[in-house]
């Protein structure tokens, strides 16, 4: 009732400001004397920290500090009334257009190419397993590698699915699908195809950033390096000379332990001779091991997905071990990693120019389903 009145008194104000509402969340402003840009943002109860970042977001955006009687503006917000996007139009018949995605602008370039190829989806409800499922219903090997790649720092896909999932694949005919969407009990998972102007492929999410995350360099708070990775170690309880593919950090009994960057929970449990551990599986490719933990973090279950900096345990002196600490391994493809030195990935993001169109495609294939 109150959101009402407020929407309410909001249109009454406008209105008599002589700003004009074109549709739902759209309003039209024309320049009048003393009119600017912080005028309308004020009216629309949106912050001046917002203008500012979007005036600095592009030099060409400068010009909407100088707004000319007669001109029109025209800003859209979304049904939460924030912010969506904004349409300058200037007397010499020139538009700015500025859309805000996730917490970045983009402005649309004079020329934008969009992809017009038709598209086609295939809906795969899970029956028995992604792989059979997707086949049965007619995607190829290439495909359903392209999907688990995508998807899999999200998702688990040997213990994560359920009877009466369901995949969305589109596809507009080229090798790797356009658009993926995974939608299971209270969870949706979004990927869309972008190629840079580098020519380099990746799947983001909606708002432009890859579903895989960076990577912390370390796992918690330590007092010091007790072992480094080495490929000869001698080992203090076996008395011999072993390889140590791995990091030692010396911690106080009951830090608290983080994964290193988002995934799945491949394993929690004791793991031999590195006692109480927990494993992890990044994407495809990379996973972290944690081991000698005291305990656990609550709700801690094997095919349950994390995030970076999430507390998984506690360290400790479980298994063989002299003393308490934390075992960490990074390994990939199975490889162990020097942890300290190895070079990890980073998250990658759609440039700011190629914002525009690339929300163009994701639209376009979110309106396709």
């Amino acid at each position: 009732m109150r959101k009402s009145l407020a929407k309410v008194l909001l249109l009454l104000l406008l209105l008599s400001s002589g700003a004009t509402v074109a549709q739902n969340n759209e309003y039209r402003f024309t320049v009048k004397s003393g009119d600017s840009l912080s005028k309308y943002f004020s009216q629309l109860s949106l912050s001046d920290r917002l203008l500012a970042n979007l005036l600095s977001a592009n030099p060409q955006n400068k010009q909407l500090n100088q707004l000319k009687i007669g001109e029109k503006i025209i800003i859209r917000l979304k049904n939460n009334h924030r912010f969506e996007s904004l349409s300058y139009h200037t007397h010499d018949k020139n538009t700015i257009d500025v859309l805000l995605i996730g917490n970045r602008f983009s402005n649309k370039p004079n020329h934008s190419k969009i992809n017009t190829r038709p598209l086609s989806t295939t809906t795969i409800v899970i029956s028995n397993s992604f792989g059979y499922d997707a086949q049965k219903a007619g995607l190829g090997l290439s495909v359903v590698n392209a999907v688990v790649e995508a998807l899999s720092w999200r998702l688990d896909f040997d213990t994560g699915l359920h009877k009466g999932d369901r995949f969305y694949i589109v596809s507009d005919g080229s090798k790797q699908p356009v658009g993926i969407i995974y939608k299971g009990g209270n969870k949706r998972i979004e990927a869309f195809l972008h190629t840079n102007k580098q020519g380099k492929t990746h799947y983001y999410n909606r708002d432009g950033y890859t579903l895989d995350s960076s990577f912390l360099r370390a796992p918690l708070k330590y007092k010091r390096v007790s072992s480094k990775f080495q490929l000869k170690r001698y080992h203090p309880i076996l008395k011999t000379y072993r390889p140590h593919r791995a990091v030692d950090y010396a911690a106080a009994q009951g830090t608290p332990v983080w994964a290193t960057a988002d995934g799945v929970i491949k394993l929690k449990g004791w793991k031999g001779a590195l006692g109480k551990a927990v494993i992890i599986q990044h994407g495809t490719d990379y996973t972290t091991v944690y081991a000698h933990l005291s305990n656990y973090a609550r709700n801690l279950k094997k095919g349950k997905t994390v995030k970076k900096g999430q507390v998984i345990g506690y360290v400790g002196s479980t298994g063989r071990s002299t003393g308490a600490h934390l075992h960490y391994e990074i390994r990939y493809k199975g490889k162990r990693k020097d942890p300290l030195t190895y070079k990890l990935p980073k998250q990658k993001k759609v440039s700011r120019e190629e914002l525009w169109q690339f929300r163009s495609q994701v639209n376009r294939v979110l309106s396709s389903l």
